[in-house]
């Protein structure tokens, strides 16, 4: 439980970072990219948050050793995900860098193909939950939804 509310407090800091990078964007001013050295920060904070959410889960489910065996395909769906959506994170911000303002039609296409690698993301993080989970008892099943709901994205709509 102890991990689980640490990791709470590292999200709630990512996401007021996050927050500050966007306000720039929505005040109207043109959006400010951030440094390499920045950027790195970023995603060490962001891997960092991973690694705390897979290890509370993995805790707070308290697998047996049957459902263990289980657990490595969800962990490396998981991290492949954000790794994915940390990719087009980056893609975003060397746009901002570059200071490439898209089209109209080049930010729609840009959007469909972020829903279109999230969904595949997601089948991805489900394929590889279906074998855990209904190995999962039902208090581990009342858990599992609340601790998969730490690895929705904070501030995505």
């Amino acid at each position: 439980m102890k991990k689980l509310l640490i990791a709470s407090a590292a999200i709630v800091g990512l996401a007021s970072s996050t927050f500050a990078l966007n306000a720039n964007a929505a005040s109207g001013s043109e959006p400010v990219a951030p440094s390499a050295a920045q950027i790195q920060q970023m995603q060490d904070r962001e891997s960092v948050l991973l690694d705390s959410h897979l290890a509370g889960m993995k805790a707070g489910l308290k697998l047996n050793e049957e459902q263990a065996k289980n657990w490595p395909a969800l962990e490396t769906a998981i991290r492949e995900t954000a790794k994915g959506r940390w990719d087009r994170t980056r893609a975003a911000l060397d746009r901002i860098t570059n200071a490439e303002r898209p089209s109209p039609i080049e930010r729609m296409t840009i959007m469909a193909d972020h829903l279109e690698k999230s969904a595949a993301d997601l089948r991805k993080v489900i394929d590889a939950s279906t074998p855990l989970y209904a190995s999962l008892n039902d208090a581990q099943k009342t858990d599992f939804g609340p601790l998969m709901r730490q690895f929705k994205p904070s501030g995505q709509h």
